[in-house]
């Protein structure tokens, strides 16, 4: 592996070659280090100093690439986030993460830092290089954080992302995935360190998606299960200069892949988190479907521990140049969730196959991953209990080929179905909508008196 170039110089390449595709407008690299280093120095004119963190909304184009190079340049780290993140949410993760600044976009395109109130952390000596990026996160027990990403551990993720996926100076990337989360963000860093183009779309509309695949030529594209199945509805061929379609997020159902593969989508399924900079594991191109879990061996350099082939899964831990500093505290002290030996227990389940490739078998916790959202079943039943004619509630996961997983809910109560459907489409995220409901005169208990999910699965399997 070749050695990273000075972080201060990001982006890294320089020249005429394409950098950024946003609709019908692209910049060369030469074109971005002006845009990225005027926005440095109005930062810096602003008061930003270097180890300060930036809360920056994830907005339509091209902006936040140009923040998150600019931040690098003067080592100072971002921490995006969501538009539509509720404000409490925003002030929570500020106060957690101990956030000095909060940028806002202008209409004039500029933007300006305002300071969030939080005094500035102290000095951490002990960091490994300068931080990169504040992302948040959610743990097991589905409270959110934010890992904290050191410029370093980006820098040496991207490298091995890069040179698994054959990214080069001559490749676009289109990315399509929110860029508030790791799998978004971290294309912008991977394409800059290998010279190639990020072709910007915001949001996901699968026709629209499919025309810019085509129409800028694009090599690698990074989606969820559920995107690969409405590219696919959409009947067209995959396009053909597509090498990559990386697929994360959550597991991809067999059935999915075989349909992909046999329309010629050139498929790698991927595994990593937010505390990883993104991949731990990556397959090559797949042949066919991989068995239920298995992803590949890690990448060069990257430690796991979890039990062998054969035995009772374990919780999967995680160690390598990649791993985050820690949780964010507002002092921002590196170590929070890793042991003494700087290992990451993950909340995944998890063996090594016979052939050295991790395989991932379910959380260990009792969050459902449902269209790349973490849902947790008991926060959904207090929200089903406010419903009218609701008197109890039971919320299980079943298992559902594109989304991995769809919750089903058995309740007791005056309420009919039609009428309880209608209030979760108008009061529930999608994320968090019953498909399926099932009205009992009451719901079945295991001795201790806790509701018996595995009946009620079964139940609404039988007859929801």
């Amino acid at each position: 592996m070749s050695e990273a170039p000075p972080a201060a110089d990001a982006p890294w390449q320089r020249g005429a070659a394409t950098a950024v595709i946003d609709g019908n407008t692209g910049w060369d690299y030469d074109a971005l280090a002006v845009r990225v280093a005027a926005r440095a120095a109005r930062l810096r004119a602003q008061g930003l100093a270097a180890g300060e963190v930036v809360l920056v909304p994830d907005q339509p184009g091209a902006d936040l690439l140009v923040m998150q190079h600019a931040l690098w340049r003067l080592r100072a780290a971002l921490l995006p986030i969501s538009p539509t993140s509720e404000p409490a949410r925003r002030a929570a993760l500020i106060e957690r993460a101990g956030v000095e600044w909060q940028w806002t976009p202008t209409e004039a395109g500029e933007g300006r830092l305002y300071p969030t109130g939080q005094a500035r952390a102290a000095t951490v000596p002990s960091l490994p290089s300068p931080l990169a990026a504040v992302i948040e996160t959610s743990g097991s027990s589905g409270a959110p954080r934010a890992a904290l990403l050191t410029q370093s551990a980006v820098q040496a993720a991207c490298q091995l992302n890069n040179a698994h996926l054959g990214l080069g100076a001559d490749d676009r990337w289109l990315c399509c995935l929110p860029r508030h989360h790791i799998g978004g963000l971290s294309i912008g860093w991977r394409c800059a360190i290998a010279g190639a183009a990020v072709v910007v779309q915001a949001g996901f509309d699968a026709a629209t998606v499919h025309a810019a695949l085509v129409r800028h030529r694009v090599t690698h594209v990074s989606l969820v299960p559920p995107m690969l199945a409405r590219l696919l509805a959409l009947g067209a061929p995959a396009p053909p200069t597509l090498r990559v379609v990386l697929v994360g997020g959550q597991a991809l159902h067999g059935a999915l892949a075989e349909q992909a593969l046999t329309a010629g989508w050139p498929l790698r399924v991927t595994y990593g988190m937010t505390e990883t900079c993104s991949q731990i594991a990556t397959s090559g191109v797949l042949e066919r479907a991989p068995e239920p879990g298995v992803i590949g061996p890690p990448l060069p350099g990257i430690e796991i521990d979890c039990p062998p082939a054969g035995a009772t899964p374990g919780r999967l831990r995680v160690r390598g140049p990649i791993l985050m500093a820690g949780y964010a505290t507002p002092e921002r002290r590196p170590g929070v969730g890793l042991d003494a030996d700087g290992w990451l227990a993950t909340s995944d389940l998890a063996v090594r196959t016979a052939d050295g490739a991790l395989r991932v078998v379910g959380r260990a916790d009792d969050a459902l991953v449902i269209g790349g959202h973490n849902v947790f079943p008991l926060q959904v039943e207090g929200r089903l209990l406010r419903a009218p004619g609701v008197s109890a509630a039971c919320v299980v996961g079943l298992v559902e080929p594109v989304w991995g997983h769809s919750l089903a809910a058995a309740y007791a109560g005056t309420g009919e179905v039609a009428t309880l459907e209608r209030w979760c489409r108008e009061h529930l995220p999608s994320p968090e909508r019953p498909r399926r409901l099932l009205r009992l005169t009451s719901l079945p208990l295991l001795p201790s008196g806790k509701y018996d999910r595995a009946r009620v699965r079964q139940l609404l399997g039988e007859r929801g």
